[in-house]
């Protein structure tokens, strides 16, 4: 029999891949973006330099709470799919825990709205540091002298 001779079944063939599969891997892709703007999201608010305080905004805290869901349902769904595959594999099993610890280690440790009660730097009052007094002559008020 020749390969042209024979009956294309597009049908069958996708029958034969469950769409469990299907759904666990886009999951997986879905979560591992969420986890990575969760990641970008931290390091937008604290990747200062020269001493900077870092500044959170309020478009930080809701786009840590929007990714944040995405990323929790994205695993969530991973995680039941590959429970549902009838033809799941060990490795798949591996691949669905560590997407679970990892996920649940990256969205706790880029946590974004307690970083608001950040303290504020102690500011030194020295000699130097301290404003020009120009109080007329009495140099109590001074810092100084």
């Amino acid at each position: 029999m020749l390969a042209s001779d024979r009956r294309v079944s597009a049908p069958s063939r996708l029958t034969r891949l469950p769409w469990f599969a299907g759904a666990t891997a886009l999951a997986s892709v879905v979560a591992v973006y969420a986890l990575g703007k969760l990641a970008m999201n931290w390091l937008d608010v604290y990747l200062v330099f020269f001493g900077e305080q870092p500044e959170v905004e309020s478009s930080n805290v809701v786009t840590y709470r929007v990714w944040g869901a995405i990323a929790f349902v994205a695993l969530v769904s991973g995680v039941v799919t590959h429970v549902f595959n009838p033809l799941r594999r060990v490795l798949g099993t591996v691949w669905q825990t560590l997407m679970v610890v990892g996920g649940t280690a990256i969205v706790l440790f880029c946590y974004i709205p307690g970083a608001v009660d950040l303290p504020a730097p102690e500011q030194v009052e020295d000699g130097y540091s301290a404003p020009p007094c120009y109080s007329g002559g009495d140099n109590e008020e001074c810092v100084g002298g």
